[in-house]
């Protein structure tokens, strides 16, 4: 068991949009620079890129049958992260970052492509440590996701056209997983369960709408730290997301 998590840590740094994290999270980092590790609340800093190379979505049925065909759907995300820490078993984290999508997709025989401006993302959720046992940690995460912005380029054919897309984008994830300590890395497991739905407005005096094909996904992953200080944690999400995440954070 040991050799297998370890080895996720190992996994090549490529992926196949919100990512989990570490179910050990709120005790990973166990002193801070100001803070006395005998207070009850303390808070972390975080930065995190997300580059992901299909969100895994279709468009629903209505427009299915209209010949809408969606083939793939990009995203990039750079974004802050503040997260406050109760007792080093519940975190509640405050997320706010610059974010981009990119639907490729057919209509009868014409082939699209949209691309999103790069506006702002907001997150918020909330992970809690279940129960420790060993050096196992189980966990769970909450968090709803909310992105609106104009697009900056739509293609048909591969040449640009006079239109201009409205994108709305809202999300509610649930993770759950299991990590495991072994010296300095805290490899993790789990599955994902996400709800969310994309509209494209105004696309040719039509709105349209995306949906998630699958709405459970795995993610896996590792964190490193010394358990003072600094954390850095990269993550695949796979199934209903293809997505690489990196993120580092400093506990105060």
């Amino acid at each position: 068991m040991k050799k297998f998590l370890l080895s996720l840590f190992f996994l090549p740094f490529i992926g196949f949009s919100a990512p989990v994290g570490n179910p050990s999270c709120p005790s990973t980092i166990e002193e801070g620079f100001f803070i006395p590790d005998s207070k009850a609340v303390n808070f972390r800093l975080g930065y995190q890129i997300c580059d992901t190379q299909d969100l895994v979505m279709k468009f629903e049925d209505s427009l299915s049958e209209k010949d809408y065909s969606l083939k793939k759907v990009k995203a990039f995300l750079n974004s802050g992260l503040l997260t406050f820490n109760v007792k080093e078993r519940l975190d509640m984290y405050f997320e706010v970052g610059s974010y981009r999508i990119q639907p490729e997709f057919r209509y009868i025989h014409d082939f699209y492509t949209a691309k999103s401006e790069n506006d702002f993302l907001y997150r918020a959720g909330t992970k809690l440590v279940l129960f420790e046992i060993l050096d196992f940690t189980l966990g769970a995460d909450v968090k709803y996701s909310y992105f609106k912005a104009n697009s900056s380029y739509v293609t048909k054919n591969d040449k640009p056209i006079n239109d201009n897309i409205k994108f709305l984008m809202k999300e509610w994830q649930i993770g759950v997983g299991v990590s495991q300590k072994i010296t300095i890395l805290r490899p993790y497991i789990g599955i994902a369960y996400r709800d969310a739905r994309i509209h494209m407005n105004q696309f040719l005096l039509e709105n349209l709408k995306l949906v998630y094909k699958k709405k459970a996904g795995l993610f896996l992953g590792s964190s490193i730290s010394l358990g003072s200080f600094v954390m850095l944690n990269v993550e695949l999400r796979l199934v209903n997301e293809r997505s690489t995440i990196f993120s580092g954070e400093v506990r105060f």
